[in-house]
C-alpha cells in the first residue's frame, strides 16, 4: 500500500507541508491508485521534499477513510494547477495541515491524523475497546490519566467523567505473532 520514500526527494523543514486527499471515490482500491498516480505526477513535475519536522512517507487513510499523502513544497499553486490540468484528479483536495501527526496503527502503520482512532480506518484494527460505561469507542489518547492504570473517560455522562482502567489485552500476541485485538482493554473502575 505504501511506498517507503519519495524518489529524488530532498529533506527540508522550510517549505510548507502539503496534503493531497482523494475524496468522493467510494472504491478504496481506486483511491489508492489515484493517490499513487497523483503522487508520482507531483514527484516528476514539482520540486517536492521530505519534511524533517513532520516526516510521513507513503499513502495513508485519514479518519474518514480517505487516501492521502503528504510532502513539502514551496509552490502549492503549482501543485493545484498541475492536478487540475491533468484532468485525472477531479476529486482531490490540496491542503496545508497544521496539526502534528498522531500515532501509527500498531497493525499496519497507517497514520489517520492527529489522534490515533479507536479503530484504524485503513485495516480495521481495533486499538482500544469501547468504554463499558458510556459504550463509546474513544481514542486511547483522549483518556485522562488519574494514576497508574486509572483514567477518566473523555465522555461525560450527566456532567461526570467516569473512571475506568486501561490495560493491554492479555495475551498481547496471537499464536501467529499478530496483536490480539483490541490492543487495549477498557474496564469499569470499581468505586472506592
Amino acid at each position: 500500500m505504501t511506498k517507503t520514500s519519495l524518489p529524488g526527494a530532498h529533506e527540508t523543514s522550510k517549505m510548507p507541508r502539503i496534503r493531497v486527499t482523494i475524496q468522493n471515490t467510494p472504491d478504496r482500491a481506486e483511491q489508492l491508485r489515484l493517490a499513487d498516480r497523483a503522487r508520482d505526477l507531483l514527484i516528476d513535475r514539482v520540486p517536492v521534499r521530505l519534511d524533517r519536522e513532520h516526516p510521513l512517507q507513503g499513502i495513508h487513510r485519514d479518519e474518514q477513510g480517505q487516501a492521502y499523502f503528504e510532502f513539502a513544497t514551496d509552490d502549492i499553486g503549482a501543485v493545484r494547477q498541475l492536478l487540475g490540468q491533468a484532468g485525472q484528479f477531479p476529486f482531490v483536495a490540496v491542503t496545508e495541515p497544521q496539526a502534528r501527526h498522531g500515532e501509527a496503527c500498531a497493525n499496519c502503520g497507517n497514520v489517520a491524523g492527529e489522534v490515533l482512532p479507536a479503530v484504524c480506518p485503513n485495516c480495521g484494527f481495533q486499538d482500544i475497546s469501547p468504554c463499558p460505561v458510556c459504550h463509546r469507542s474513544n481514542p486511547r489518547s483522549l483518556y485522562e490519566r488519574v494514576s497508574g492504570k486509572l483514567f477518566r473517560c473523555p465522555t461525560a455522562l450527566d456532567g461526570v467523567r467516569h473512571r475506568v482502567k486501561l490495560g493491554f489485552n492479555e495475551p498481547l500476541f496471537n499464536a501467529d505473532g499478530s496483536y490480539n485485538q483490541p490492543l487495549v482493554v477498557v474496564q469499569e473502575a470499581l468505586p472506592r
